[in-house]
């Protein structure tokens, strides 16, 4: 049974979840009265069903009814647990009410429930269900208008066959009243429990469902997408281009039968839909952002829809470039408008018609989809002092306006719900109700010339909700995937069919409805923000289904054959209990292994033999498949248990004994490797070059395995120790076999001839013996000890090298690795680092050293210094980061001699095994400075970019400045730079350069003089030279100049470098075009997709729409007064940052 009371704060789940106020028929008689106050004859409070449990608009009621149980002689059923009332029906079902009298796990409280008697005669995982509202109270037998009551909604099945409150009132409140009820409810030990039930219809077959064990293939015949961290927003958009069949169908017409996924966007974009279409789980996305160059922090960060989706089309478009799919996009979802002047008394039209892909239309102030598209095209009148300059007429007054030339078969449109607030300084969400239908006329927004061969009727497609604020939130979309009337609600992994209210009603905006009086109203953060129509003349086409000939077959086959693995991984898990993994050690792959311990069984990439086996199979039989593999007769070896010492060591403990051949492998594992999850097994061979054996101080071969049964102390003095040799000469330790000691009593110099031996040294050369402990701790052994004076027992290793003379140790390469304990004390410091360069950390695969912990800051620089081509000494180091991390922006590290390699890990750092691999174990970004990173400490450092007459950025340059340095200073700078051609750029400016600060939002803040402090300049503004352009020094008559900044769709979405520019007199704008291209240094096809707009100094911040340039317009004759010339276009940079934290520009670098 479900004692847990309605989980949510939603008021449309929780409908009053306080003790119900009394309401009269009639108000109080003094009307400044505000207080309900107690009278000798209280008015009985609407108890009717409706008034106490109203229905949705949007839910159709299968029945209801009003249950009333009269509870008498509540003291003597206070001592039962639980009590159930008179069955009733409702809708053809059996319900019941269910009281705990003591409560339910509470103390002074009564527990109420309603409880479904069918739910109990169902199967448990039988899909029967009842929706039902409902509301419970407790009210005085003899006077009604002492009434508590609460009220919920449940999904009843077997799992959940009752639903209530486990405190519906006090128990002391019904005994003794409260103010809130207004006095006893439990007179003469009697009471009444009311309920007031509704059974709802379930037109989705998922109201209030949980979805614990939801199967959205199986449920809808749609599967979702995988939210990578904060992927929802593309999530959203993949599904809506999904269902988008025409566009489907050209992606998958795109030629990528050579590509790789992770670096091609239209393969990984076409094995994303495959998945969607043919993949009974939710798919994931992972290859397809990695395609677009992104990392694992991109995936964690929101973006917007709208931005995504163009920045993606754009980059689809170039790819479908010479390919059947070529045209596709802009066939789909590319309209014209024309932005006009038209003068009213003279004959002259001014136009321009231009692209769109999407049609950005406001919410605040506008109540529904109309309203924003009539404001859109609303007319301007421009008269009194804003005539218009009209050629070859004069000043004129005019009508201005932008019209459509012509719709798109599939149409997306943004609703503006994100501003700038200038009072609050902030980006804040918009949340006003904004409706939009299911159907749409656009006729009437159609240009009076344009070619109407269709109605430009529209169907709603898909509905994109976001649900937050400006700092974050959660992306869905509602789709409706065919012609038919049936919606679906996509939330990532999930899909599940939804209700018309929940399409349109839950989105609009706004405060909740059915608020009742007195109950606060709350606002909702939930509505939409980008609507997809489909034009009726087109469904058919843009919808049509996809079909295997529409899928490519290198596709198909690919993607089959990897689900087909996939499923027999599947398989393979589920059946993993059947089978135990052993891990079989060899001499031959120890020779290989070169670092500490004999193996690194952490190490994924390390080869060891593994073997599936069995449970229930016997150990002998084990041993048969072994000998099979290794070509060895059972006879002549033998299989060690390898255990994991305290000191974190993996060593061969002791042979499994040959009476143990009849246990099943179940069993062996249990015996000798209880506590872990696989069986690690060390082969041990008969004749084998590897190994040796000490007896009586006389070095032999081994004779027959000796018969080890029982491993008790004193019954076998021998013992098996593994050697390695090292060189100190070439800084290499080699395996050197096993070793077995036939008496622990034996002194550990008699083992040295045969270490000699081993080693290929000289007789009588002097050695040096360690015993291997763990990485932290090799220890010296004394040749006079004898093995058990030194502790040494089976499986330990011991390491031996040349005694060398002072003389030698001279001729060493490297003095630090002398001996055994430097050698390991290297390789446990030995780290792989991955520099990169400072804003190339996408592009550049950067540069890999093998570094050691202890270096300090200088000895790391000069191995990067050796590696690039650098002064080392003006190298900074920035922050660090571990593999698998995505690199941060990069805070500088101190420069200190103090400071190592060691510090930059972190005291959380800890290898997992030492070994000597390549695993990339870091990555460092690094800045090459002009000036020595020591000069930094004492000095102003400033970065600065130059930006050349073409809007070009070079640089960042470092500059190094006294603190007392003026702005001159940073000028005389630039300029030596660029005399000595430090900075390439053709010089096509007056010669004189100025300095300016810009904002995070790319406008000019302030241009700074050249006699300014440098200290007035914040610590990591963006600070820009640039050279002044020569017809700013040769200004004629009525010529201006004015600030241009570059922007995305919206004022606030500022990018790229803010410049000032020239306007002329007299000039018209399609002649003023010509020399913006050039000033902004950008190539036709690009300068063709930008818009200008006129950004008034007040809104220059704001969402409000810009006022669009026409052709004929000259710059000169507006009124600028602290306006902006905007250049609406793409930033292809991806590295400015939006306004507030919701989101960064977006690019896609594949």
């Amino acid at each position: 049974m479900d004692r847990q009371e309605p989980a949510g704060q939603d008021p449309q789940d929780l409908l009053d979840v306080q003790p119900m106020k009394i309401e009269l028929d009639e108000p109080p008689t003094d009307p400044m009265d505000t207080e309900v106050h107690a009278v000798a004859e209280p008015q009985k409070p609407k108890t009717d069903i409706d008034s106490i449990l109203p229905l949705y608009d949007d839910m159709q009621e299968e029945g209801n009814y009003v249950f009333k149980w009269k509870v008498s002689n509540y003291n003597v059923l206070r001592t039962k647990e639980k009590e159930y009332s008179p069955e009733f029906e409702v809708a053809g079902s059996k319900w019941r009410v269910l009281l705990f009298p003591r409560g339910n796990r509470q103390t002074d409280a009564i527990s109420v429930y309603v409880d479904s008697v069918d739910a109990h005669e169902q199967a448990p995982d039988s899909d029967w269900h009842r929706c039902a509202m409902f509301a419970i109270g407790v009210m005085n037998p003899r006077d009604e208008s002492l009434l508590v009551q609460q009220a919920a909604q449940h999904r009843f099945n077997p799992e959940a066959t009752d639903w209530g409150f486990n405190q519906l009132t006090k128990l002391t409140w019904m005994y003794r009243g409260h103010e809130s009820i207004g006095g006893p409810i439990i007179e003469k030990e009697e009471f009444i429990v009311i309920v007031w039930i509704r059974v709802i219809k379930d037109e989705t077959g998922v109201l209030w469902h949980k979805f614990e064990k939801w199967d959205s293939r199986k449920e809808t015949g749609f599967v979702g997408l995988k939210n990578q961290g904060a992927t929802c927003y593309m999530n959203s958009l993949l599904q809506s281009l999904y269902f988008t069949s025409y566009f489907r169908r050209a992606t998958f017409e795109i030629p990528t039968e050579n590509d790789e996924p992770s670096k091609s966007i239209p393969l990984a974009l076409q094995r994303v839909f495959y998945n969607l279409q043919v993949s009974p789980e939710a798919v994931g996305t992972t290859e397809l952002t990695k395609s677009f160059g992104w990392d694992t922090l991109d995936s964690f960060m929101q973006h917007d829809v709208q931005e995504f989706n163009r920045v993606l089309q754009d980059t689809l478009e170039s790819k479908m470039k010479g390919t059947k799919a070529e045209g596709a996009i802009s066939r789909l979802f590319v309209g014209k408008m024309k932005s006009y002047i038209k003068c009213i008394n003279v004959p002259y039209e001014s136009s321009r018609v231009e692209d769109f892909y999407d049609i950005q239309l406001n919410v605040k102030g506008c109540k529904n989809l109309k309203e924003s598209f009539d404001e859109y095209v609303a007319v301007e009148t421009l008269n009194g002092d804003n005539k218009y300059q009209a050629e070859g007429y004069g000043l004129q007054d005019a009508k201005k306006g932008v019209i459509f030339n012509a719709f798109p078969p599939v149409l997306h449109l943004q609703l503006k719900r994100f501003e700038y607030d200038i009072e609050r300084d902030a980006m804040v969400k918009i949340n006003d109700r904004h409706e939009y239908p299911v159907e749409i006329n656009l006729d009437a927004y159609l240009d009076e010339h344009a070619v109407r061969t269709v109605s430009q009727k529209y169907h709603l497609h898909g509905v994109l909700v976001h649900s937050g604020d400006l700092h974050g939130g959660h992306y869905c979309a509602f789709i409706r995937p065919g012609p038919e009337d049936k919606w679906f609600k996509f939330d990532d992994d999930r899909v599940i069919p939804a209700r018309h209210k929940e399409v349109f009603e839950d989105n609009f905006g706004g405060e909740y409805p059915m608020a009742r009086p007195g109950v606060k109203v709350y606002k909702r953060y939930t509505n939409a923000y980008m609507l997809v129509y489909v034009r009726d003349s087109d469904r058919d086409q843009v919808l049509a289904p996809i079909t295997n000939d529409d899928i490519p077959e290198h596709l198909r086959v690919r993607l089959d054959q990897e689900r087909a693995a996939h499923e027999k991984q599947m398989r393979e898990r589920d059946e993993a209990y059947k089978y135990i993994q052993v891990k079989v050690l060899t001499d031959d792959q120890i020779a290989h292994h070169g670092g500490f311990d004999l193996w690194n069984f952490n190490d994924p990439g390390a080869q060891i033999s593994t073997f599936k086996v069995v449970k229930q199979d016997t150990f002998n039989d084990f041993k048969e498949m072994v000998g099979r593999h290794f070509k060895l007769s059972p006879q002549r070896f033998r299989l060690w248990t390898m255990v994991g010492r305290q000191n974190r060591t993996v060593r061969p403990d002791a042979p499994i004994p040959e009476n143990d051949g009849d246990l099943s492998m179940e069993k062996i594992q249990n015996k000798y490797a209880k506590t872990s999850n696989e069986l690690r097994l060390y082969v041990e061979q008969m004749d084998d070059p590897f190994a040796a054996k000490i007896s009586n101080g006389i070095s032999q071969k081994p004779t027959p395995l000796p018969i080890r049964d029982d491993r008790l102390p004193g019954t076998v003095n021998d013992i098996v120790l593994f050697l390695k040799y090292y060189d100190p000469f070439t800084s290499r330790l080699t395996y050197a076999g096993r070793l077995v000691v036939e008496n622990r009593q034996h002194k550990i110099g008699d083992i040295i001839p045969k270490l000699l031996e081993r080693a290929k040294l000289p007789p009588g050369t002097p050695l040096r013996l360690y015993e291997e402990v763990k990485p932290e701790m090799i220890d010296l052994l004394k040749p006079k000890s004898t093995f058990h004076q030194a502790e040494l027992g089976d499986g330990d290793i011991i390491c031996f090298q040349r005694d060398l003379s002072l003389q030698e140790e001279e001729q060493l390469p490297s003095p630090a690795l002398c001996d055994v304990t430097g050698y390991f004390d290297a390789l446990r410091n030995r780290v792989t680092i991955t520099f990169k360069e400072k804003g190339k950390e996408r592009e550049d695969a950067g540069v890999t050293i093998v570094l050691s912990k202890k270096m300090n800051y200088s000895t790391v620089a000069q191995a990067l210094a050796k590696e690039i081509g650098a002064e080392p000494e003006k190298i900074r180091l920035l922050s660090f980061t571990h593999s698998g991390v995505a690199p941060r922006s990069g805070t500088p590290i101190k420069f200190s001699q103090s400071w190592t390699l060691e510090l930059a890990f972190g005291p959380m750092f800890q290898p997992r095994d030492i070994v000597p691999n390549e695993e990339i174990n870091g990555i460092l970004l690094y800045d090459l400075l002009d000036i020595p990173v020591a000069e930094l400490e004492t000095k102003r450092y400033l970065k600065v970019t130059f930006a050349d007459t073409q809007n070009k950025e070079h640089g960042p340059f470092d500059i190094l400045l006294s603190k007392t340095a003026k702005v001159s200073d940073v000028l005389a700078d630039i300029t030596d730079k660029l005399q000595s051609d430090a900075i390439k750029t053709e010089r096509k400016g007056s010669g004189k350069l100025r300095m300016f600060e810009c904002s995070n939002s790319s406008r000019i803040v302030r241009v700074l003089q050249p006699e300014d402090a440098v200290s007035i300049i914040k610590e990591g503004a963006d600070i820009y030279v640039e050279e002044i352009p020569v017809d700013e020094e040769n200004l004629a008559p009525g010529d201006k100049v004015i600030q241009t900044c570059h922007y995305n769709k919206d004022p606030s979405r500022g990018h790229g470098i803010p410049f000032t520019f020239v306007v002329r007199n007299g000039e018209p704008f399609t002649v003023t075009k010509k020399r913006l291209q050039e000033r902004m240094g950008m190539n036709e096809k690009d300068f063709a997709k930008v818009k200008f707009a006129v950004i008034p100094a007040d809104q220059r911040y704001s969402t409000a729409k810009p006022r669009p340039i026409e052709d004929d317009e000259v710059l000169a004759a507006l009124p600028w007064d602290g306006a902006v010339l905007g250049c609406d276009h793409i930033d292809k940079t991806g590295r400015n940052g939006r306004l507030g934290s919701f989101e960064k520009a977006i690019k896609i670098f594949g």
